[in-house]
């Protein structure tokens, strides 16, 4: 039976909580909880305060033998007895035979010699363990809660955990940035949110004149960064599940949120310490990609399992035996366009799918999407989010032919007039400057409304005469097709009917056919 278990089972028997001897000790609940499951050892003060308050020798409570046999440690302890056990018959006879000063002499010696070693057992949580990357860092846990990570220092093994720190930024370790701090301010007066990138660790803090700094998370990628149980990235999942059992929660990957690293699923780990502290763990391919640490305080268990996106881990699994299908929340054209080009612009963190998925819905729902209302889906000024948008669509390296027709229907969407006009007049510029033959081809396109193509080419030919530099080599490259017979006799005549608004000054569009049939 180990030492925390013994702990557990003399305070059982007074019948007190983890709580209530944590206050006859001063010390913390957490403390208590952490001795009995093995998590920290109890320093020798401690020792001598749990000693005294279960009524039992200091022997019996860490189960070293006073007279030097080993049947002792292998004997599970009794409820706590006020008064020490009596001595065994043999120790008395020995006792009879030998003059007491010998006895007493013989006592001391035993006690000077056992002192060393009883520190150093009591001691050895915390004893930096050589530096080597392939050591676990579980030597300097037991001191630490499990909201820490730990990584090796330069003298050494070091840890940070959530929480106030005694110590400013780097609280104590060898902590040095590698970028500049980004500092923020928070809804709390005074009160700044630091985000410190600490080569393998990021690190964010609060920070207060005359407080001491408060940690809210810490965040790593890196295999040289483990927690106090040594799980870090590189590990892999079936190990996670081990380490941290059936308190963890399932949880599908969050689309839009914060995302730490690419991952295809992630469990959380949380526990309450005057306001919820939540473990992170970021899964890809079977092992643990990224590790991200939150104090989340008072704004509840946001990871507790709904069957819907989270669910409980039982018997080292998933459990999806009562998984219910999430509320469908209708989404229209307009807001899919925002929340795909918001991905493709925030998100690096997204697979070549995923990346290819948003691209997909952002061309493709072009023609349905209300500009105006699109506006307004931003944190910004409305002209700010749509010029933004029209901006990312113009400045595109290449095009699919999809893509390119996409953009050619939405010339006809809601809300493009006035400067969202001249705007998406640039980005048909753009498209057309960079792939002439296929935005050519495209126009031809079966099942397609002249109207709409007509609008797409008056829309591109506005904005055109502004740059002849780049306008004349695309021009070039569509001639010369022409000539050369590339397109086919549907294709040929949208193509002719593009180049002559190109080549026809803008005051004078209006004497040209608006349709290929009109140019017959």
């Amino acid at each position: 039976m180990t030492l925390g278990q013994r702990i557990s089972q003399y305070r059982k028997a007074m019948g007190i909580s983890q709580e209530e001897l944590g206050g006859r000790l001063g010390v913390s609940r957490q403390a208590v909880s952490k001795w009995e499951t093995g998590a920290a050892v109890p320093d020798m003060e401690n020792l001598l305060a749990l000693s005294r308050t279960f009524g039992v020798p200091l022997t019996q409570l860490t189960q070293t033998p006073a007279d030097g046999s080993a049947d002792a440690a292998d004997d599970a302890p009794s409820a706590p007895d006020q008064s020490p056990p009596p001595p065994r018959a043999s120790a008395i006879a020995e006792r009879a035979a030998l003059p007491r000063w010998v006895i007493g002499a013989a006592a001391c010696f035993l006690c000077l010699l056992a002192l060393p070693v009883l520190f150093l057992w009591t001691q050895r949580a915390v004893i930096p363990a050589p530096s080597s990357p392939e050591a676990p860092l579980t030597e300097v846990a037991a001191n630490t809660t499990d909201f820490a990570l730990l990584w090796d220092g330069p003298n050494g093994r070091e840890f940070l955990e959530l929480g106030p720190q005694a110590q400013p930024f780097p609280f104590g370790t060898s902590l040095e940035l590698t970028a500049p701090e980004d500092v923020a301010d928070t809804d709390l007066r005074g009160v700044k949110l630091h985000r410190a990138v600490c080569g393998a660790l990021t690190v964010e803090y609060l920070h207060s004149e005359g407080e001491a700094e408060v940690v809210s998370s810490l965040s790593s990628i890196s295999r040289t960064v483990q927690t106090p149980r040594s799980i870090g990235p590189g590990s892999g999942e079936a190990d996670l599940l081990v380490s941290y059992g059936d308190d963890l929660v399932y949880c599908l990957k969050e689309e839009g949120s914060y995302s730490l690293v690419r991952h295809t699923h992630f469990y959380a780990w949380s526990e309450y310490a005057e306001g919820f502290y939540t473990i992170l763990f970021f899964i890809d391919q079977g092992k643990v990609a990224g590790i991200r640490m939150e104090r989340i305080e008072d704004a509840g268990d946001a990871y507790a399992p709904d069957n819907v996106r989270r669910f409980p881990v039982r018997y080292g699994a998933p459990d999806f035996s009562q998984r219910r299908e999430p509320e469908r929340e209708d989404v229209d054209d307009t807001r899919k366009v925002y929340i795909a080009w918001n991905q493709l612009a925030t998100n690096n963190n997204l697979t070549a799918e995923e990346r290819y998925a948003y691209r997909r819905d952002l061309f493709a729902l072009l023609p349905e999407v209300d500009w105006a209302e699109l506006g307004r889906m931003g944190e910004a000024e409305a002209d700010d989010t749509v010029f933004a948008l029209m901006s990312a669509l113009a400045g595109q390296e290449d095009y699919s032919a999809s893509e390119l027709l996409y953009l050619q229907l939405g010339a006809a969407a809601r809300g493009i007039d006035g400067a969202y006009a001249d705007a998406y007049a640039h980005v048909l510029f753009r498209a057309f400057c960079a792939q002439p033959v296929l935005f050519a081809k495209d126009l031809a396109a079966d099942g397609v409304s002249q109207e709409t193509m007509s609008a797409a080419i008056r829309l591109l030919a506005y904005d055109a005469d502004l740059y002849p530099n780049e306008l004349r080599p695309a021009l070039a490259t569509l001639e010369a097709t022409l000539a050369s017979d590339g397109f086919t006799e549907r294709e040929a005549a949208w193509a002719a009917l593009l180049d002559r608004y190109l080549t026809t000054p803008l005051e004078a569009h209006y004497l040209l056919p608006k349709v290929p049939a009109e140019s017959r």
